[in-house]
């Protein structure tokens, strides 16, 4: 007896590789925001972008979309996988709760076609869920970093980390990433890791280039090395940015001078915020003195 007549529908693993994919789809399609506004989940977009690559790599495609029935009036979810353009799964799920990755029912399967192509799938769904996972572990760290109840806890926890370059990128990319940023670079400072906490601000900026107050920070930085090379001023109190020196960011002074100066220029033009144009402004003027 032929094995494809057998199977009038796919394997149940199969449906529910489909509606994982979706559900990671859903959550983290970019939005349509106005240009030249600030992405509010950096990081899953760059995700999204990733898998989205991947499938294209495979030849296939993953798409869904909600819709009612005409007659009954429920929300449904249709699913659809398509390789060459040419439908090979389709099928449709009751929406109970309203939400994609939520509970649901299956209704129907309109079309099925097995092939090579369900070996491609599980490709994919494999590469879905490293991602995925990926998500979970920073988020993960992201709430212990809330939680550490000291830099040198904050320390430890990213030399924890496998691959601390990676993580911290991504942690320099999720809607928490001012915060998360600014705990490790002064965490770092605060235990003498003055060149770490230099390359994490950097990194904090090159994934995040319009934002204001990391160009503030970063020109705040090198003006402490400056002030403590030529003295602070009386009744100054430097607190932890006394540690960050030239020696230590193996920087000559002028050149210091020139990046401090970018970085609060740059402050000012990308600002929308007073006190961040201000300070950048007043430290500007110390510069030129």
């Amino acid at each position: 007896m032929d094995l494809r007549k057998q199977r009038e529908r796919p394997r149940d693993e199969t449906l529910e590789k489909v509606r994982f994919i979706v559900a990671f789809r859903s959550r983290h399609a970019p939005p349509k925001t106005p240009q030249g506004t600030v992405e509010t989940d950096p990081l899953g977009s760059s995700l999204y972008n990733q898998f989205i690559a991947r499938l294209d790599a495979l030849g296939i495609a993953v798409l869904y979309h909600k819709g009612k029935g005409l007659l009954d009036k429920e929300e449904k979810l249709h699913y659809r996988v398509t390789e060459r353009k040419e439908i090979r799964l389709e099928f449709v799920d009751r929406m109970t709760m309203g939400v994609i990755d939520g509970p649901r029912e299956l209704v129907s399967i309109g079309r099925y076609q097995p092939g090579g192509w369900e070996e491609r799938l599980k490709e994919a769904y494999d590469e879905c869920l490293r991602l995925s996972d990926r998500v979970d572990e920073v988020t993960a760290l992201e709430d212990r970093l809330a939680k550490s109840e000291g830099p040198e806890d904050v320390v430890a926890l990213l030399d924890s980390v496998a691959d601390k370059e990676e993580m911290l990128k991504m942690l320099c990319l999720t809607p928490k990433r001012s915060t998360n940023a600014f705990t490790l670079y002064m965490s770092h400072i605060l235990t003498e890791r003055i060149a770490e906490a230099h390359h994490i601000i950097e990194v904090a900026l090159e994934l995040n280039p319009n934002d204001a107050r990391l160009h503030l920070t970063l020109g705040n930085f090198y003006w402490a090395a400056l002030s403590n090379a030529k003295g602070w001023g009386p009744g100054k109190d430097p607190g932890p940015l006394r540690l960050v020196t030239l020696d230590a960011l193996q920087l000559p002074y002028e050149k210091a001078r020139s990046l401090a100066r970018t970085h609060y220029l740059e402050a000012m033009r990308l600002s929308t915020h007073r006190e961040i144009e201000e300070e950048a402004g007043t430290q500007l003027s110390t510069l030129r003195s």
